[in-house]
């Protein structure tokens, strides 16, 4: 039998029908194939003109409206969160776990104004594996004072070449220019008043940098400066702490999927079904609620180690991904520990992800058939290869080019 005569065979079991596949040879086979592949492509990917504009397929209006219940997520369902805390409870209690950026002995205000525009271009670009930025900030000061940003794009080419943030400059120079005037317009031409100007309230913080897209902060990018802050000891909150985030990536994401903190009806889709991002959506936000129920049951543990907000783990879970638990490479059974010398070879904090035995701290919690699982990507929706320039029509064709 053929794979697509076995694929539609498949299909025939879950919609409780009986396939012949004895009827279809030859020519017969790639007659069914030509018009079952057109249909598929039809209601997946062809524009009809019944359809509203909004929409690119029929799937795409059914994905809209139904794709979280076809998919069915679950966060904690059988006491995962709990095990997580308890793993990192036994490590908090002897450990402390903080962002590692040296600030050169910088001021406070000026610390603050350094990672405000770091944290703008964070994508794409590993921010903290560059050349320090404090050092650059020594060496260029006007790449960080808000006046002389907000009317210079030189020094904001010179400020992105440093990152080696070349690609989506007509973004990122945006950013860097309307979040200078953001600074001088709201915050006196400093980041570091940001959190006195909003009371130490974390919910009004974020707010105010994700208001406007033009300011470039994404919620994931606002979280991320705010855990800087308090873990850089630049600012102290003092309300809505617990709704500061673990920053929600690929690394986090694919954690929180293995770990089974968030679970799934079934692994998720590929980005090129996943019409307009809806899965990724979704599952950006839920990733943040699990790693926020981990941090709540935490708290329920007696005399624990609970750092002050959610995102206070986000560096170890990020790092984690990073090292032990990569899309490919795992250092947990069936697999391999990690060997000595890199273990050996790794900062004192990133040792404290594996266990005695070298392998990840999560090795006993993940079941072996959720170690393989991988978080969602996502396609841009307005790029030029994205889903709105991708569409197509009866005519067939088309389609992104991601």
């Amino acid at each position: 039998m053929s794979s697509f005569l076995n694929f539609l065979e498949k299909l025939s079991k879950y919609c409780g029908v009986k396939f012949n596949t004895e009827i279809f040879r030859g020519e017969d086979e790639y007659k069914l194939a030509a018009n079952i592949l057109n249909e598929i492509n039809s209601f997946f990917y062809q524009k009809k003109l019944s359809l509203p504009s909004s929409y690119i397929s029929e799937f795409h209006k059914y994905w809209e409206e139904y794709h979280e219940v076809v998919l069915l997520p679950k966060i904690n369902p059988n006491g995962e969160c709990l095990a997580v805390a308890n793993v990192l409870e036994n490590i908090y209690k002897i450990n402390t776990f903080r962002v590692q950026l040296d600030t050169l002995d910088l001021t406070k205000e000026e610390i603050a104004n350094v990672r405000f525009f770091t944290a703008i271009q964070d994508f794409n670009i590993d921010v903290h594996a560059r050349s320090n930025p404090f050092e650059f900030y020594k060496r260029h000061p006007n790449c960080f004072d808000p006046k002389k940003i907000k009317d210079n794009d030189l020094l904001v080419d010179e400020f992105l070449n440093f990152l080696g943030a070349q690609s989506q400059r007509d973004k990122r120079k945006p950013w860097m220019l309307n979040s200078a005037k953001f600074l001088v317009e709201k915050y006196s031409s400093s980041a570091y008043k940001i959190n006195e100007t909003h009371n130490g309230d974390v919910v009004e913080i974020v707010n105010a940098l994700t208001n406007e897209e033009r300011y470039g902060f994404s919620i994931k990018k606002a979280h991320m400066f705010l855990r800087d802050m308090a873990d850089l000891g630049v600012w102290k909150y003092k309300t809505n702490t617990e709704n500061l985030d673990v920053m929600s990536d690929k690394n986090t994401m694919r954690i929180a999927l293995r770990t089974g903190i968030l679970q799934f009806r079934i692994p998720l889709l590929s980005s090129f079904l996943d019409i307009f991002c809806y899965q990724y959506s979704m599952v950006d936000k839920l990733n943040r609620q699990a790693w926020r129920k981990v941090w709540e049951d935490w708290g329920k543990i007696f005399n624990n180690h609970r750092p002050p907000t959610p995102a206070s783990m986000d560096y170890l879970i990020f790092r984690l991904g990073k090292i032990a638990c990569r899309p490919n490479k795992r250092f947990c059974p069936p697999e391999k520990s990690i060997d000595g010398k890199k273990l050996e070879s790794l900062i004192p904090q990133d040792r404290l992800i594996f266990r005695a035995d070298r392998y990840c701290i999560f090795s006993s919690i993940c079941e072996l058939e959720k170690k393989i699982l991988n978080p969602p990507n996502s396609i841009s929706i307005e790029g030029r290869t994205g889903w709105k320039s991708g569409k197509s029509n009866e005519g067939g064709g088309g389609g992104i080019s991601s």
